[in-house]
């Protein structure tokens, strides 16, 4: 991530290939590409920002070949590149081994759902979801939208359900296979609470390295500014250690005015009606935030 830049896709734009299934000891698992979060964006100096077969026909006449592409991280908000070998001999399905979908990225990182107040025995615990640090990311179908996910939970009572989700400790994917029960002897369909919006979302994974430390103070070297009380000059160390406080406070501020953003918490996932989700009351949590795509996304396809 040290590598990542802010305002990252090569040409603009939000455009790219969703990565959406890694097959196992494929290309694409050996380049690190990660399910759900990456978005291959460009492939050497060629940007993908149009849905045809660009991507298909560099990597035909690539095959055996190292290629570099410039990949999108929902997860870090940042990009990177890696180096991709396209094979016919790795053993599997298709040249990279991943599935994909052309969309756009814009907003991706909004559409998880937290896992909160996992009940003992529930199907939620049977299923080892764990309290405040597993997020639903996916099923085997796609969700666009916040209510989706309760749909298919309501379409899968008394039935297995794949879903794939993250945990923010181990920073992985996993698969988790739960099957809804209005009658398994406590609230919802799932035995948990489900937080969606603002205050829900993954925790952006910063990079240690570019982490602002808190300078230290050195008895040498005098600013040339002043101190408010008693008119003395600063030293130098004394003026950014000054900064550094302020600029911490500023933080801090927009870290208390964040909290106060609308964001929606769910006591349970199907409400007690067995119908409808039963959302917390409280005035400042009511909202929902979805993503809306720029354009209808297209069917998930692998990579041939």
């Amino acid at each position: 991530m040290g590598a990542g830049q802010s305002n990252p896709v090569p040409g603009g734009g939000t455009e790219g290939y969703h990565i959406l299934r890694v097959q196992e000891n494929s290309p694409g698992q050996k380049a690190g590409l990660e399910a759900f979060f990456d978005y291959v964006v460009a492939v050497g100096s060629t940007r993908l920002n149009q849905d045809n077969d660009t991507l298909k026909d560099m990597l035909k006449s690539s095959v055996e070949k190292p290629l570099r592409m410039t990949v999108y991280s929902s997860k870090t908000q940042r990009v990177r590149q890696v180096e991709i070998v396209p094979s016919t001999l790795w053993g599997g399905q298709g040249l990279l081994g991943v599935s994909i979908r052309f969309c756009s990225f814009e907003g991706a990182n909004e559409i998880v759902w937290h896992v909160l107040d996992v009940t003992s025995s529930s199907p939620a615990d049977l299923a080892g979801l764990r309290s405040n640090t597993d997020f639903i990311i996916g099923a085997d179908s796609i969700l666009h939208e916040p209510e989706d996910l309760f749909t298919l939970i309501d379409a899968h009572e008394g039935r297995a359900l794949k879903l794939y989700v993250y945990n923010s400790d181990t920073d992985a994917c996993r698969e988790v296979v739960i099957t809804p029960q209005r009658g398994w002897g406590g609230e919802g369909s799932l035995g948990c609470g489900i937080g969606y919006g603002l205050l829900h979302r993954i925790p952006i994974r910063e990079d240690p390295l570019s982490e602002v430390k808190r300078p230290q103070l050195s008895p040498t070297g005098t600013s040339g500014y002043s101190s408010p009380v008693g008119g003395q000059p600063l030293t130098q160390a004394q003026l950014e250690l000054e900064q550094y406080d302020r600029a911490q406070a500023g933080a801090n501020s927009f870290q208390q005015t964040a909290a106060m953003q609308p964001s929606q918490t769910y006591q349970s996932v199907v409400g007690p009606t067995g119908t409808k989700p039963a959302p917390i009351s409280n005035p400042l949590m009511q909202q929902f935030e979805g993503m809306s795509l720029k354009s209808p996304p297209s069917p998930p396809v692998p990579v041939p």
